[in-house]
């Protein structure tokens, strides 16, 4: 994979406070879904996430019982992160 093939992550500031919200451990697997995510070599990032209905262009990020609300700029090849929370709570609260 050369630079220009490789994605980042950013979180919005709704996100980063989800996820200061959640338990180191779980935390910590979000933080690493994310990199493994952006950094796959044989899947594109969009790949792993799901289209929401009716809040296109934001999509679902599975992490356990916990979601990843993301939308990808291909463009600048960034993963944009613009909540995480608990699945059961997670869609009421998005946007």
């Amino acid at each position: 994979m050369s630079d220009s093939d490789e994605w980042t992550w950013e979180l919005s500031e709704r996100a980063a406070d989800g996820l200061e919200a959640l338990d180191a451990e779980t935390q910590q697997r979000a933080l690493d879904k994310l990199d493994d995510v952006v950094s796959d070599e044989f899947r594109d990032p969009p790949d792993f996430a799901k289209p929401l209905t009716g809040t296109k262009p934001w999509q679902s990020l599975r992490i356990g019982d916990y979601r990843a609300i993301v939308r990808f700029d291909r463009e600048r090849q960034v993963m944009q992160v613009g909540a995480v929370g608990h699945r059961s709570s997670i869609y009421d609260e998005f946007p």
